[in-house]
C-alpha cells in the first residue's frame, strides 16, 4: 500500500458513501450539494473478529457488529468491531491464523502460514486445509455481495521463519503488517451497522486436529464513516 493507492480507495469509498446515502432506487439524486466528507466523519479504520478453530466445524461466521456476541461467548478482547451507527468499506482483507494461551491473551501475532514452531505438528499440518480450500462470502441483508474468495491469497510463508524457541538459533518470523497476508478487495462491499451482515469461511472438511485456543482472524482495513446511519 503506497499514499496514492490510499487516496485512490478513500476517493471510490466516499463514490459508494454517496451512492449509499444520496441516491433513490430509481438512481436520481436526493440533495444535490450533499458530500460524504462533509456530512460524515471518514476515517481510516480496521474491523477485527475472531473465531475459535475447532476439529468438528466446516463453517465458521463472524459476528461484525458489537452487539453480537461470538455464539454463546462474548467477543474476544482483541476484536474491533462495527458501530451500529457507523458504515464502512473495507479496501483490503487478511485472513490467518492464531494461538493465544487463553481467552484474555493481547501477546500473539496473526500468522499467514502453518507456523510449526507454535503449533503442534498435527495441527500445523491440518492448517493447510483453511489455505488450501477455505472460502469466504458476505452477506448483507441476505444479498450476497461476495462468493468464494478463496483463502489461498493470504497465505504467506516467510524467507525467515521461527524454527523453534526464540534466540540467537532461531529468530523471528519475517513479517510486514502493512503487507503479508493482506489482499486488496475489488469490488468493494458497503458493510452498513444497521444491517445483518454475515461473513462466513467455509471448508470442504473439518480441521483433523486443533490446537487449544487457536483462533481464526479476519481483518479488514478500509475507510469509516461515523454515525452515518440511524438505528432503530
Amino acid at each position: 500500500m503506497n499514499s496514492i493507492a490510499a487516496r485512490g480507495n478513500f476517493e471510490r469509498a466516499v463514490q459508494i458513501f454517496y451512492n449509499a446515502f444520496n441516491r433513490l432506487p430509481n438512481g436520481n439524486v436526493k440533495d444535490p450539494f450533499f458530500d460524504p466528507i462533509t456530512a460524515f466523519k471518514l476515517t481510516q479504520s480496521t474491523i477485527r473478529v475472531e473465531q475459535l478453530l475447532l476439529n468438528n466445524n466446516t463453517q465458521y461466521n463472524f459476528a461484525v457488529l458489537n452487539n453480537i456476541n461470538n455464539g454463546n461467548a462474548a467477543q474476544f478482547n482483541t476484536e474491533v468491531r462495527l458501530n451500529q451507527q457507523d458504515t464502512f468499506v473495507p479496501t483490503e482483507l487478511f485472513i490467518g491464523v492464531g494461538l493465544p494461551s487463553g481467552t484474555t491473551d493481547t501477546t500473539w501475532k496473526p500468522l499467514t502460514y502453518e507456523n510449526p514452531a507454535i503449533f503442534t505438528a498435527a495441527a500445523s499440518d491440518s492448517l493447510l486445509t483453511l489455505w488450501n480450500s477455505g472460502m469466504m462470502s458476505i452477506t448483507v441483508n441476505k444479498d450476497i455481495k461476495t462468493v468464494n474468495w478463496d483463502l489461498m491469497r493470504h497465505y504467506y510463508a516467510p524467507q525467515t521463519q521461527q524454527t523453534g524457541a526464540l534466540g540467537l538459533g532461531s529468530p523471528t518470523n519475517q513479517v510486514c503488517g502493512a503487507d503479508d497476508g493482506w489482499y486488496p478487495m475489488e469490488p468493494y462491499v458497503l458493510l452498513i451497522g444497521s444491517q445483518g451482515i454475515q461473513i462466513q469461511i467455509s471448508l470442504p472438511v473439518a480441521l483433523a486436529t486443533v490446537d487449544a485456543n487457536s483462533r481464526l482472524v479476519l481483518m479488514m482495513r478500509g475507510v469509516l464513516a461515523q454515525n452515518s446511519t440511524v438505528v432503530s
